[in-house]
């Protein structure tokens, strides 16, 4: 047997029986003793050690709602963040055109982070305006919700949509006066689109996804949820094959291919500790943003009460069809009715008897939720999947929309408080990836420069225990791997990362810079400053 031991640090173990240790003896990948250095040297005499100079150390974080493969495209796409209108935005394209392959006049053009509420006229852009740069190259441009596409006319015609394409259920096909599409697809129109051009991004996402991946592992994530399509699933598993996979992926799996895996014996918890099926997810709404999400009361200019994605009939119907057959589900629930309509699904479920799978249900972003609602969200025993970053992004936006509603908004506080679980993410590349940035946003509901003063809602405040658990635990119920990781115990995965402070108790903006100076999974450093 190898030992290594990780000597001299502060170990936060996050186990409640166990709360700290000096010392860390790791073999096989496993964790095989805790305690002070002495004792780790008498255990293993002759072990490899590695002095960590008084550092601090946790369990390894988690994302657990990450969109990695967009995340990795990500780096081709042009960056349409600072454009202030449509016009800027498209000036931007211009000048990725200008840059492609004299005679190249048919490769595909994308990019993405474009949000036209934060333009000088908030208007939904069109595809004219973009024909008249890209010409005949196909381009796909994503909202920076993600649940929406803006597309030229090329782009168009290769996936066939024209002014006699039906609207899909659960989505829009934004139309002109005389009928034919703009160019904007909204909610399952663009999620359709987004699977159509998987083939087109499949070898750049093969290219791409590995430095994305390895970014997470320096800033000290070590598991991850993907919560993106199957060609992800086969880009992970290429590089699983080669033993090449720099951390542990968790990888749900669209509704698109529910009959499908069913078929194929698929099942939640699949897999090994470095790569498992996860659950199924399914759209219950839209987004805020896009003014889709839906809601019990009437909100925005137009005071509609949003979309639903899938039927409140058919997510019943998915929900109790997939927890049947041994999968989870991953309801995306973002307005206050929408939760309600994916918690009746869990219920549903529930009273028709099929068994639990290995991991539990889970709601993905619970952006609002109605109070009532916090006992049935704890009774399901569902995880909620909640970013914290987007909290602090989104105060002015949720204030102007939203401000006269009897609803709670980014409520990981009363949901614990309710008895329910909370896990933090990110869901990248809505926002970033820094996982301390999200920590700092949970514990003071605050944006880095202090605003507002004593947080936005602060009743919803975690304390730095709970936010850490939410940030590195919490996660392993909705994978069944209790057992396996989100705590530094003796027999679990030896998965922690060393920081340049103390976490539990540095001043909440200190959180907020921490950095990560060592990341160890499976007993091994797999990045080091």
């Amino acid at each position: 047997m190898t030992f290594t031991v990780y000597e001299n640090a502060v170990f936060h173990t996050l186990d409640p029986q166990n709360p700290m240790a000096s010392a860390l003896v790791a073999e096989e990948g496993r964790i095989r003793f805790l305690g002070s250095v002495g004792e780790a040297r008498e255990f293993a005499p002759r072990a490899r050690r590695i002095d960590l100079g008084g550092a601090h150390a946790m369990p390894g974080l988690a994302d657990s709602h990450i969109h990695t493969a967009q995340l990795a495209l990500r780096q081709a796409e042009v960056d349409l963040s600072p454009a202030t209108s449509s016009s800027a935005a498209v000036a931007l394209v211009a000048q990725r055109v200008a840059q492609l392959e004299p005679g190249d006049a048919t490769s595909w053009i994308f990019g993405g982070r474009w949000n036209h509420r934060g333009w000088d006229h908030a208007e939904l852009p069109d595809r004219r305006e973009l024909d008249y740069v890209t010409g005949s190259h196909p381009t796909a441009l994503h909202h920076s919700d993600l649940h929406t596409y803006w597309l030229n006319s090329a782009a168009l015609a290769y996936l066939g949509i024209d002014a006699a394409t039906p609207d899909p259920v659960g989505g829009t096909i934004v139309r002109d006066a005389s009928g034919a599409a703009t160019g904007i697809l909204l909610e399952a129109a663009g999620f359709n689109a987004g699977r159509a051009l998987e083939e087109v991004t499949r070898d750049d996402l093969a290219t791409l996804l590995p430095s994305a991946l390895r970014t997470l592992v320096r800033q000290g994530i070590t598991s991850i949820h993907d919560i993106d399509g199957m060609d992800a699933w086969a880009a992970f598993s290429d590089l699983h094959e080669r033993r090449e996979l720099p951390l542990r992926v968790n990888k749900i799996m669209p509704v698109a291919v529910l009959d499908q895996i069913i078929d194929q014996g698929v099942r939640t918890g699949q897999g090994d500790p470095w790569l498992r099926r996860g659950g199924v997810k399914i759209f219950s709404d839209g987004s805020l943003s896009s003014g889709t999400c839906l809601m019990h009361a009437p909100y925005g200019h137009d005071r509609s009460e949003g979309l639903a994605v899938t039927a409140p009939e058919e997510l019943n119907r998915l929900v109790k069809l997939a927890n049947h057959n041994g999968l989870s589900a991953a309801v995306h629930a973002i307005g206050d009715r929408a939760v309600s309509n994916a918690l009746d699904a869990f219920e549903q479920a529930a009273g028709a008897g099929s068994p639990m799978p290995a991991g539990s249900n889970r709601i993905e972003h619970v952006q609002h939720i109605a109070r009532r609602d916090l006992p049935r969200l704890a009774a399901s025993g569902a995880l909620a999947c909640m970013q914290p970053a987007s909290c602090t992004s989104d105060i002015e936006l949720v204030d102007s929309l939203l401000g006269d509603h009897d609803v709670l908004s980014y409520a990981w506080g009363s949901i614990l408080n309710a008895g329910g679980a909370v896990s933090f993410s990110s869901d990248a590349p809505v926002e970033g990836t820094n996982p301390f940035h999200g920590l700092h946003a949970g514990t003071t509901r605050q944006r880095p420069n202090g605003f507002p003063a004593g947080g936005w809602q602060p009743e919803e405040i975690l304390t730095r225990s709970q936010a850490l658990h939410a940030a590195a635990t919490s996660h392993t119920r909705a994978t069944g791997e209790q057992h396996l990781k989100g705590t530094l115990e003796t027999g679990k995965l030896a998965d922690f990362i060393v920081v340049d402070r103390d976490p539990v108790s540095c001043p909440p903006l200190e959180l907020h810079s921490t950095y990560t100076l060592m990341t160890v999974i499976d007993g091994r450093i797999h990045w080091s400053d």
